[in-house]
């Protein structure tokens, strides 16, 4: 789960449509997605938008914006288990969790990848922690090191980040909750497309549900490309673009 504003929408006297979405791992295909009240956030809109689905054995992923104590009661209460990034917003969690026995616990799991201009190390502890005190339902934290080098320039970031998960050990594996972790920031990809390859923040579209429906329709194409096995969007466009033929086939419409 998690929101995008399509900042294009923006004017002198509303804010930019903002619309939070509910995205399959790996595919990054879009499966629902509900506009912001105009005078309110993106937590509000997102009970009603898990309220959609069977949440029976479904991990729920979010950002730290999302890591609020009735929303993971929910989650838990219809089934599912839940992981959540634990930042700044969450000032005494994130304190509590820098302070487990992080150097005491053995390193379970190691992602060394390159791309985009940059090597990146990511190392993964797992702390079991007691259910309830810590976070409703918590029963795992995580602490992820990632370590980023720019292959152009040597300039080294180093970040650390928090998480907890209603997943016990014998749900899950350190190698699977660092997936789960890693599909969630997947998600970033998505909005990078839509805003690189179909320019969505330049847009103008300010009108009634316009700009909503065009970031449907964006995200319908990129998830149909993903599932058409495309790894690279802008081809794909190019590739669908002089052959409008194929686009519809993707959708099974006959002309």
């Amino acid at each position: 789960m998690d929101g995008k504003a399509v900042r294009g929408s923006r004017t002198d006297s509303k804010r930019a449509v903002h619309l939070p979405a509910a995205a399959l791992h790996g595919s990054q295909t879009v499966i629902a997605q509900r506009q912001v009240a105009a005078k309110s956030n993106e937590i509000p809109a997102f009970t009603p938008l898990l309220a959609r689905f069977d949440l029976r054995g479904i991990v729920v992923t979010a950002d730290a914006m999302h890591t609020q104590r009735k929303t993971a009661t929910k989650i838990v209460a219809a089934g599912g288990h839940y992981l959540l990034v634990v930042k700044g917003n969450q000032k005494k969690l994130h304190r509590q969790l820098r302070r487990l026995p992080w150097q005491q616990m053995p390193l379970l799991d190691r992602i060394c990848a390159t791309g985009h201009g940059r090597r990146e190390v990511r190392r993964l502890k797992v702390c079991t922690v007691q259910a309830g005190p810590l976070f409703p339902h918590a029963v795992q934290a995580i602490e992820i090191k990632r370590r980023r080098v720019n292959t152009k320039t040597g300039k080294v970031q180093t970040k650390t980040v928090y998480a907890v998960t209603s997943l016990t050990p014998d749900q899950t594996g350190p190698a699977q909750l660092a997936k789960l972790v890693q599909g969630h920031w997947s998600v970033e990809t998505l909005h990078y497309v839509r805003d690189m390859t179909y320019t969505e923040d330049a847009s103008k579209i300010r009108t009634g549900s316009a700009p909503r429906a065009m970031a449907t329709l964006r995200n319908l194409a990129i998830g149909l490309m993903r599932q058409a096995g495309w790894t690279n969007i802008a081809a794909a466009a190019d590739h669908y673009r002089s052959r409008p033929d194929y686009a519809t086939a993707l959708l099974k419409i006959t002309c």
